[in-house]
């Protein structure tokens, strides 16, 4: 409202002194000062959507930041004209690595799972009409216990390290994030689990019980694979592992992990 108001005012100004109602004295004192009261407003406007946290955060810092450099040029530190406008294209890059540093404290996930939703520590969850599809959030920091399968991870990093979590067939995907899984806490089924991690740049690190017997298919397009005492090969960056007694095993994990670019790692403990 303000906003509009603000542009009605210009626009009749600047139609008074093209008509020559108004002098050039008066347009001269126009152009000088209308930069302090567009940061003036902006100002206001961006602290008033700070304050009620509603939307138009981006457009007030965007009319700050032209504003600014406006005011700028009238002090002679700068020079920049209204026009000039289209050279601030590179803030809307700014504002995407500023949204990603200060995202929500919760991710939005899509599961599909094969099992009943529960609730565990750290997960707040909403099952919505989506059919087998269920919509969770998991609060950033918190180490949850695994769900069947988990998809959809943008940016964030993933960890299983709880006392006595209870494995169950995961399918992680992760664009960008690191992987910390250590089975050595947790309960693990008399039955063979399949693991599958995908991603494409991050870190996996798993800390295997000495007890249970794995099979790990790992593919890595750049970077380092290392299985216990085996490492990947400079030209080869793919490793096949599979522990001794592993077929004739009730209990055992089924790994399969693939990266683009990272690293892969699994201990023994």
């Amino acid at each position: 409202m303000m906003f509009a108001l603000c542009l009605l005012a210009a626009g009749v100004l600047l139609l008074l002194v093209n008509i020559g109602v108004i002098s050039l004295e008066i347009k001269k004192f126009f152009v000088t000062v209308y930069p302090f009261v567009m940061f003036g407003y902006s100002l206001i406007l961006l602290i008033s959507t700070l304050a009620r946290k509603k939307g138009g955060k981006v457009f007030a810092g965007f009319l700050l930041v032209f504003s600014g450099l406006l005011a700028s040029d009238r002090f002679g530190l700068i020079q920049f004209s209204f026009w000039d406008v289209w050279k601030l294209w590179p803030l809307a890059i700014v504002y995407l690595g500023f949204s990603l540093l200060v995202r929500k404290e919760h991710i939005k996930v899509h599961v599909e799972t094969e099992f009943p939703a529960k609730k565990y520590d750290g997960i707040e969850e909403s099952e919505k009409d989506l059919g087998e599809e269920k919509i969770i959030r998991i609060k950033k920091g918190s180490r949850h216990a695994p769900l069947a399968n988990i998809r959809g991870f943008s940016i964030g990093d993933v960890s299983f390290k709880n006392a006595n979590w209870s494995v169950e067939p995961l399918d992680l995907y992760n664009t960008v994030g690191d992987y910390f899984i250590d089975f050595s806490k947790a309960y693990i089924p008399e039955k063979e689990t399949p693991i599958s991690v995908k991603g494409w740049v991050g870190d996996v690190k798993m800390i295997i019980p000495e007890d249970v017997p794995i099979m790990v298919h790992s593919d890595i397009n750049i970077g380092d694979i290392r299985i216990f005492d085996l490492k990947s090969e400079d030209l080869n960056r793919k490793l096949y592992y599979k522990s001794p007694g592993y077929d004739d095993a009730a209990r055992k994990l089924n790994i399969t992990i693939q990266l683009k670019v990272g690293s892969i790692r699994i201990d023994h403990v």
